[in-house]
């Protein structure tokens, strides 16, 4: 959900020909991509993340178990 409304935040911006930011250079790139930057780095390291883990219980849960006789 975090990263869908950071899509939408970034992509309406562009859209409007970043009608709505400064354009300074600091406060374009420092505040308006460098802060909001991470509200998409967050999530995106935390749903790769999730996606390795689960990568993970699968393959282990995947492998053949052996019977003991």
């Amino acid at each position: 959900g975090q990263l869908y409304g950071d899509v939408l935040y970034f992509a309406t911006e562009a859209r409007a020909g970043w009608a709505h930011s400064d354009p300074h250079p600091f406060y374009f790139w420092g505040y308006f991509v460098g802060l909001n930057g991470l509200w998409v780095l967050v999530p995106g390291l935390l749903l790769l993340d999730a996606c390795h883990q689960l990568a993970t219980a699968q393959r282990g849960h995947d492998r053949p178990r052996h019977k003991a006789h």
